[in-house]
């Protein structure tokens, strides 16, 4: 997707219109520069000046944040850092490899991915050494340093978005799946039910003995392992009060923790527990907003405070 066709351009420019706002683009409508009433302030990405460089570098890097938040007592994903062979120089160590095998035995099924990374891109499940050593070359050929962390089965997943200590959204990220009819391969069942799922959905993680599996008649079979609303998972805006409550108070403890003022946070339930996954200090709403219009005004109106907090 280009620059220019992001949502995120439709909605700064709106804004800017609709304020009185002075909006320059720069780098391929990549960065913007605001101005109003004598202050200036930017956006680079999906990076907004609400945010220290400091709490945008710890978010960011998925090892550090899930370090600190740990410290403070926060339940948190394990993230293991490790950095390419070539800068390993960098922290005193002689090699990765045999880190990794032990956290491989400790926790037996792992999740590798680059440290950095974002929208489950080079993210892999894995849970044998043969598979660590290719999902670690894959993360390393495009990635200086990557996480490991135990793969934990996600009952769900939720996003919260906040703003200067105040919650602003939050929404669960449910995997698609497909219901088995008893007589048809996944394959069928997934031209039969949905055929646009073949856009989203990273179909290559499917070996050939799924696809050609016939599910039982009612069998629910999710269509990805990875919560990811880029690679088809849907949004649902939370509204069970308890749930609003105890989501809050985890999320924002984790902004505080990292001295984070626009954040998302995303959040798993696992065996009857929550855990914070990662902060993102990049807002990125482009699939939430895309779904219709309300969500768009929601998406908007989130985006209008923050500008307002460093123009007005």
């Amino acid at each position: 997707m280009k620059n220019s066709q992001r949502m995120m351009v439709n909605i700064i420019e709106e804004i800017c219109t609709e304020q009185g706002i002075l909006c320059e683009r720069f780098s391929y409508d990549w960065i913007f520069r605001l101005a109003k009433n004598g202050r200036t302030a930017h956006i680079f990405g999906y990076q907004f000046e609400n945010n220290s460089a400091t709490a945008q570098l710890i978010c960011t890097d998925k090892c550090a944040s899930s370090e600190i938040l740990r410290s403070k007592g926060i339940p948190a994903v394990e993230h293991y850092f490790f950095i390419s062979p070539d800068d390993l120089h960098y922290i005193g160590l002689e090699g990765n490899w045999q880190r990794m095998l032990e956290l491989l035995k400790k926790y037996e099924r792992l999740v590798c991915k680059p440290n950095e990374g974002t929208g489950g891109i080079d993210v892999f499940q894995v849970s044998s050494s043969v598979e660590l050593e290719l999902a670690v070359n894959s993360v390393f050929a495009h990635s200086r340093s990557l996480a490991l962390s135990p793969f934990y089965p996600i009952d769900q997943e939720y996003r919260v978005i906040l703003l200067n200590d105040q919650v602003k959204l939050i929404f669960s990220k449910t995997i698609q799946s497909l219901i088995g009819n008893g007589r048809s391969s996944f394959k069928q069942l997934l031209l039969e039910q949905n055929p646009s799922m073949l856009e989203t959905i990273p179909t290559g993680d499917f070996s050939e003995e799924l696809l050609n599996k016939i599910p039982k008649s009612g069998e629910k079979i999710p269509l990805n392992w990875k919560h990811n609303l880029g690679q088809g998972a849907q949004p649902e805006i939370i509204i069970d009060p308890s749930l609003i409550t105890e989501l809050s108070d985890l999320a924002l403890r984790s902004a505080q923790a990292v001295n984070v003022r626009f954040a998302s946070v995303d959040i798993i339930r696992t065996g009857g527990e929550f855990k914070v996954l990662e902060i993102n200090s990049g807002i990125m709403m482009e699939s939430f907003a895309r779904m219709n219009e309300e969500n768009y005004k929601k998406a908007k109106s989130i985006y209008f405070e923050a500008i307002q907090t460093f123009l007005s």
